[in-house]
This record gives structure tokens, sequence and C-alpha cells, in this order.
């Protein structure tokens, strides 16, 4: 009986060090992240995602799984989505390449 108490109280002293661990070990002196990297990295992210729209709307159509007007549409709208993701990316690089 007495061991299995044991077992138990270590166990949760455990799980209470694991999760404690991050908020001891963050360095308090470290800077904060740079809202430029985390911007690009989230443009990144949008444009990756609407590229890969694009080829699945791609094969939708070449698998007739869309008619040829939807296929237009989609594929128009999400082409504009791409390009104006780029524009974002290359206006952030020269934003950061300027500082």
């Amino acid at each position: 009986m007495v061991v299995g108490v044991l077992l138990v109280a270590l166990a949760a002293l455990l799980v209470v060090a694991i999760v404690a661990w991050p908020l001891v070990s963050a360095r308090p002196d470290a800077p904060p992240p740079d809202p430029g990297v985390e911007a690009r990295r989230d443009l990144d992210e949008q444009l990756g995602r609407s590229l890969e729209a694009i080829r699945e709307i791609e094969m939708d159509h070449r698998a007739g799984n869309l008619s040829d007007e939807d296929f237009a549409a989609l594929d128009k709208a999400e082409r504009a989505r791409a390009v104006e993701l780029m524009r974002r990316v290359d206006a952030l690089q020269e934003k950061t390449e300027r500082t």
C-alpha cells in the first residue's frame, strides 16, 4: 500500500517537473521574436497552401471532377491569391533588406 502511494507521488512529481520545465528553463534575457520573421513564415505557409490548391484544382479538372467553367473560376481566383501573396512576400523582403 505504501509503495503504491509512493509510486503515485513520484509519478505526479515527474509530471509536474515535465510541465514546469519550459517555464523554469526560459531565458528572460532572450530577445523577443522578430515580427518580420513570423510574418514571412506565415506568408510562406499561405503561399505554399495556395500553390498546392492550384495543383489540386488542375488534377481535379484533369480527372473530370471539375467542369471547364468551375475550373476556370477556381483556377483564376487561386492564381490571383497566389500572385498577391508573392507580391506581399516581395514587399516584405524589400522592407527587410532596407532595414
